[in-house]
């Protein structure tokens, strides 16, 4: 994966079939290009894909004030936030308001370190993440 872009909010990230983790930070947002699922080495293997639903990307950020943090993307599918090689709980996954441009909201206490963010089932195209508190 590789950055075409950047700017605090507006990155165009690209998800290209490698392993590499492309780094998003708390408190930005950014759109991402999918690719193929299969085409992906996630860290904890997704649910099945099912096309048209069959693309991902696999993103990272680092964490350096533990509390609770809000994963919000645009466009419908799974969220998968990786830790040590495990998949974590959510605290909350919610829907988007209406209107907002937010599909999906999932609520993750994380503690201080690296994590993965997997994004998988997914429509081609691009999807707009972030990580808020």
């Amino acid at each position: 994966m590789h950055i075409v872009g950047s700017a605090a909010i507006g990155l165009l990230l690209l998800a290209v079939p490698v392993a590499a983790e492309v780094p998003i930070d708390p408190g930005s947002a950014a759109t991402v290009r999918l690719s193929p699922q299969g085409d992906l080495a996630f860290p904890v293997a997704p649910p099945l894909p099912h096309a048209p639903a069959n693309h991902g990307a696999i993103l990272s950020t680092d964490i350096d004030e533990p509390g609770r943090y809000h994963v919000a993307i645009s466009a419908p599918g799974w969220i998968d936030m990786v830790r040590a090689g495990k998949a974590l709980e959510p605290i909350a996954d919610r829907p988007g308001a209406s209107g907002s441009g937010v599909a999906k909201v999932l609520d993750y206490d994380l503690e201080a370190g690296h994590y993965v963010l997997e994004l998988s089932g997914m429509a081609a195209g691009e999807v707009s993440v972030s990580i808020s508190r």
